[in-house]
């Protein structure tokens, strides 16, 4: 007997999913990108926490380019927006997502660099 995971949907879903693919492959940039189409389409706190993903995947792409402040500081305001709205509630991903970056962010306070390895969404 397998068991199967079922996949978060709703709302959320699928504005996280046009950006998914990239971001867990590394390319941050292009999940940036695919993000802002979904940011263009929100409203109120959706929006918000939308910029927060996009900042996230810009933080993460300036880091990849070893440009640590920059990276540490869109993460840093990436992070706070996350929590904001329901949208934490709503879709579990985003919740591991800001433990990943809290460490992230913790990692480059300490030492100056992280591991993007686990960095999944």
């Amino acid at each position: 007997m397998s068991m199967s995971l079922v996949e978060p949907s709703g709302p959320w879903t699928e504005l996280l999913e046009r950006g998914r693919e990239p971001f867990n492959r590394g390319d941050y940039f292009a999940a940036h990108e695919r993000w802002e189409e979904g940011w263009r389409e929100t409203r109120g706190a959706d929006r918000v926490v939308m910029q927060g993903l996009i900042q996230i995947a810009a933080g993460l792409h300036q880091l990849q380019r070893s440009r640590v402040r920059p990276a540490t500081s869109l993460l840093r305001k990436g992070l706070a927006k996350l929590g904001t709205g329901p949208a934490l509630r709503e879709e579990p991903r985003l919740g591991a997502l800001t433990a990943k970056v809290a460490s992230v962010i913790e990692s480059l306070t300490t030492s100056g660099t992280a591991d993007l390895e686990s960095m999944k969404l």
